[in-house]
């Protein structure tokens, strides 16, 4: 550029000899180190587009430099401990806590300045935190609030911070912390529900939703377990607390011709079908007569239809009559 300045000063002074007869003093020398600003005037600064001067060693922080005569968009870059704005600016590529670092120090509890550093060695290079420097986030999850974490002055590990459980309420995703109040049934913990006044209860055992998966329900104690008609063992295994011929019952269903596993109405305790065995309650002559009793098996001595499972006791021979050949569903084996 300055080659250029130099070639307009010589034409500038060579038409004012020749068409005013103006003398013109020609400044010869050129300070290399000026750079004009975007849009600038010519010689003497005198130009329309209003650009001001950068300069990137006249020991001045001016224009966009980060630090004294470095950084930014037009000067070298700076070394280390320089203030810098981003990695760019920097010799080393690294730029943390405002000033150029010899590493990425992006840990949680680490830090390139003496103010920040447990050391307190110069800026530039990255070292511990100060102990008590706070770190990390508040965070919930699994219905446990953890407050931000500390930095212990030796490492860059961000030591957790206290917790606590948000018992009966859920975490609540926008603030990050248990929610203290309900409005709904989803601000509460698994297996409980809202309140009018804002508080979160237990749900009753068996109830669906709340939390758990679709084959499961509540259980008296707040847990996801297994919902009625699904397969279980042990009255421990069912949200009802009721393990009734092999499935999940929504009651204890001990009656006579009672059970769990009828086809069509799994886990809900019905009737056992018209001629269904009971052999807990029914006697050797008898079989359940489809709506909750024991009756007459057919061929069994009778003397009334209301005796026998059929409902029909025969005049010939007065013995049961035979099971209709469609009866309702058997259990399920």
């Amino acid at each position: 550029m300055w080659k250029n300045q130099y070639l307009l000063a010589m034409a500038i002074c060579a038409g004012a000899l020749t068409t005013s007869a103006m003398g013109c003093e020609l400044i010869a020398t050129v300070d290399r180190s000026r750079i004009q600003g975007a849009g600038g005037g010519g010689v003497g600064g005198g130009g329309g587009g209003g650009g001001e001067d950068v300069s990137c060693s006249d020991e001045t922080k001016n224009g966009d430099e980060t630090d004294v005569d470095c950084g930014g968009g037009d000067c070298p870059k700076c070394e280390i401990a320089k203030a810098c704005d981003e990695a760019d600016d920097c010799e080393s590529g690294f730029c943390a806590d405002g000033v150029c670092c010899d590493a990425a120090c992006d840990s949680d509890c680490d830090a390139c300045t003496a103010a920040l550093k447990e050391s307190g060695e110069d800026d530039g290079t990255c070292g511990p935190s100060k102990a008590e420097t706070e770190c990390g986030e508040l965070t919930c999850a699994d219905g446990v609030q953890t407050e931000p974490g500390t930095c212990d002055g030796e490492s860059t590990e961000c030591v957790p911070g206290a917790t606590t459980e948000c018992e009966t309420f859920a975490c609540d995703p926008d603030a990050n912390a248990c929610f203290t109040t309900c409005a709904e049934d989803a601000n509460c913990a698994t297996c409980h529900t809202c309140t009018d006044d804002g508080e979160c209860e237990l749900a009753e055992a068996g109830a669906t939703g709340l939390g758990c998966e679709e084959d499961q329900a509540c259980n008296a104690t707040g847990e996801c377990k297994a919902a009625n008609g699904q397969e279980c063992t042990a009255p421990e295994d069912c949200g009802s607390g009721n393990c009734v011929d092999g499935v999940c019952c929504d009651t204890a269903c001990d009656g006579t011709c009672m059970a769990c596993n009828v086809a069509e109405s799994a886990g809900t305790c019905s009737p056992i079908a018209l001629g269904g065995e009971d052999a807990d309650n029914c006697e050797a002559t008898e079989v359940c007569d489809g709506e909750g009793a024991c009756k007459l098996k057919p061929r069994e001595a009778c003397t009334d239809d209301a005796e026998c499972a059929s409902n029909n006791c025969l005049d010939t021979g007065d013995v049961c009559g035979p099971i209709p050949t469609t009866p309702a569903p058997e259990p399920e084996p």
